[in-house]
This record gives structure tokens, C-alpha cells and sequence, in this order.
């Protein structure tokens, strides 16, 4: 082999290897069981994932941000592992409780009904105080799944928000969210979404024109929730 020719080869394993070591949401957070500090945990992440978190989440970003979340439900999350046919029903007042097809109370420690702390109404404290903890820690000290099987049903449940913004007919009416008014904890929030869901690496987003095409096919808007998975690592 010829030394243009090692150099050739050499460059490609290289890019290879690049490739291949880049970040991403299932890699950075795969073993977050190990960190006690929820909030260092999801800052460190984000540190990982190349998010400079001193650049503001754009106030439009914002807006649908909160909006999507508000309308994502702990639905999915509450059917792993095969149990599909599982319903889900929360009180007002947090507690739930989940039931299989044939009307039993499902006790497993990863599908079973938990305590919400959180309300839908204020989504990222919602996220912070019961979502978060979850995908991190699971439902219970025995639960078996990992944080990849988790978030990927979380993902489902957040497609119902995604859908909901997308066939909203008023978008101008959204309620408004002063990043420089939020606390830190909120902005790791909404920089881990505007990261997941408005990511610049997508070809397909949540523009005026692309949402007018996922409302005509299912199919075009079935591609821009593929880059989520894709993004977070799932192939």
C-alpha cells in the first residue's frame, strides 16, 4: 500500500470512528441511574450533547415547546414490555392507576399507577417532578426496563403533543414564556426539547409549510417524528 493510499484509508477509519462516537440522548443518559442530582444529570447531558446552554431557546420555540407538553399524557408509558391493552387513570389529585384488559390492577413495577406530584397544566414542572425522575430512576426501585425502553415510550406519549400543535388552527394564541424569567432547572427543560424537537439538524421541522403537509399525509409527518428516534439514537 502506497503512503497516499494509508493516508486514504486512514482518513476514512477516522471519519468512521467520528461517526460512530458522536453523542447522542440514549448514549448521554443510558446510565443516569448513577447520578443522585437530577438537575446535574440533565446538565451534564446536554454539556455532552453540544448544547450551548448560554444561548437563549427561541420565544416561538418556546411557545410550542410548553404547548406540546401540556398536551402529552402519561398514556404510553404505562403500556411496555407487550402490555398495550393497558388503560390509565389519573385523579385530579395525582394519584393513578393502571388496569390490563381483562380490568386488573396492573402492579408490575414498570407499568404499574404511580403518584404524580405534578400538574399538566404547568408542564415543565410536571416533567421535572414525575418525568424526569422516571426515565431516569424508572417507576420503582425493581423496575427492570432501561432508560432507552423508556424514553422511547415517552416519545410515543409526546407525539400526542406533537400532533396537537400540528392541528391547532389557532398557533397565535399560544401562551407566552419569558426565557429570561425561568429558573434554571426550566431552561435545562426547554433546551433538552428545542434540542429534541426543533434540532437543526432535521430536513423536515415544525415550519408553517411542513405542517401543512403532515395535515394532508400521514406518511410526511410519520418522517419528521422518525428524525426524533433517529436523533435520540434509535435505529
Amino acid at each position: 500500500m502506497n503512503k497516499k493510499m494509508f493516508l486514504f484509508v486512514l482518513l476514512i477509519i477516522m471519519c468512521i470512528i467520528t461517526v460512530s462516537a458522536k453523542e447522542n440522548i440514549l448514549s448521554v443518559f443510558e446510565k443516569s441511574y448513577t447520578v443522585e442530582d437530577l438537575e446535574v444529570c440533565l446538565k451534564n447531558g446536554l454539556e455532552k450533547l453540544s448544547i450551548n446552554l448560554n444561548e437563549e431557546v427561541p420565544e416561538e420555540n418556546l411557545k410550542i415547546i410548553n404547548f406540546i407538553l401540556k398536551n402529552t399524557y402519561e398514556n404510553n408509558i404505562h403500556k411496555m414490555r407487550g402490555e398495550e391493552e393497558n388503560q390509565v387513570y389519573t385523579k385530579k389529585t395525582g394519584e393513578e392507576a393502571v388496569f390490563d384488559k381483562d380490568g386488573k390492577l396492573v402492579t408490575n413495577p414498570w407499568n404499574q399507577g404511580s403518584y404524580n406530584y405534578g400538574k399538566y397544566e404547568m408542564p415543565i414542572q410536571k416533567f421535572e417532578l414525575d418525568i424526569w425522575p422516571w426515565l431516569v430512576w424508572g417507576n420503582a426501585r425493581n423496575d427492570p426496563t432501561t432508560f432507552e425502553e423508556r424514553f422511547y415510550y415517552y416519545i410515543m406519549d409526546l407525539d400526542r403533543g406533537i400532533q396537537e400543535y400540528i392541528f391547532l388552527e389557532n398557533k397565535n394564541d399560544l401562551e407566552k414564556v419569558q426565557y429570561s424569567n425561568l429558573g434554571e432547572t426550566d431552561k435545562l427543560v426547554y433546551q433538552f426539547f428545542n434540542y429534541l424537537l426543533f434540532n437543526k439538524t432535521y430536513k423536515l421541522d415544525l415550519s408553517e409549510q411542513n405542517i401543512i403537509e403532515y395535515t394532508k399525509s400521514a406518511d410526511n409527518y410519520w418522517k419528521y417524528l422518525l428524525q426524533l428516534l433517529e436523533l435520540s439514537g434509535y435505529k
